[in-house]
């Protein structure tokens, strides 16, 4: 399976949630890919840098962020986070440009956000909560 991981999760680790520990160690086990896309680096780096979280962003920097896949954007992410913010505004509903943008990244690989937060659930992509 590929999984994309959100900086929800991420900081779930940070903070060594345990399910979200055991969750992410059992799905390195089983060889499944664990990506970290640009936005999502941005969000938690930008969070602990800005939050002046050294011990944090060593543990990110130096722990987490080697273990998982890095998978950059092209241009069919952005074209595919445009039609989901005007498929969603139609809607009624709003998610901000980097939901959208990890949202794209997830349907190109065919994989699953893992993430907490339920706006992914408005948009054609599957979802796990680890926690």
């Amino acid at each position: 399976m590929i999984y994309v991981v959100d900086s929800n999760a991420l900081s779930d680790l940070i903070e060594s949630h345990p399910q979200v520990v055991k969750q992410f160690k059992l799905h390195l086990q089983q060889a499944d890919q664990i990506i970290l896309c640009p936005p999502v680096y941005f969000e938690v780096e930008r969070g602990l840098l800005w939050g002046k979280l050294a011990r944090k962003y060593r543990i990110f920097r130096d722990t987490i962020a080697p273990r998982l896949e890095r998978v950059g954007l092209i241009q069919a992410d952005w074209e595919q986070a445009v039609q989901y913010y005007v498929d969603t505004r139609s809607k009624g509903r709003q998610l901000s440009d980097l939901d959208l943008l990890i949202a794209a990244v997830t349907h190109r690989l065919d994989a699953i956000i893992v993430s907490s937060d339920a706006d992914f659930d408005a948009l054609p992509i599957k979802r796990e909560n680890w926690r």
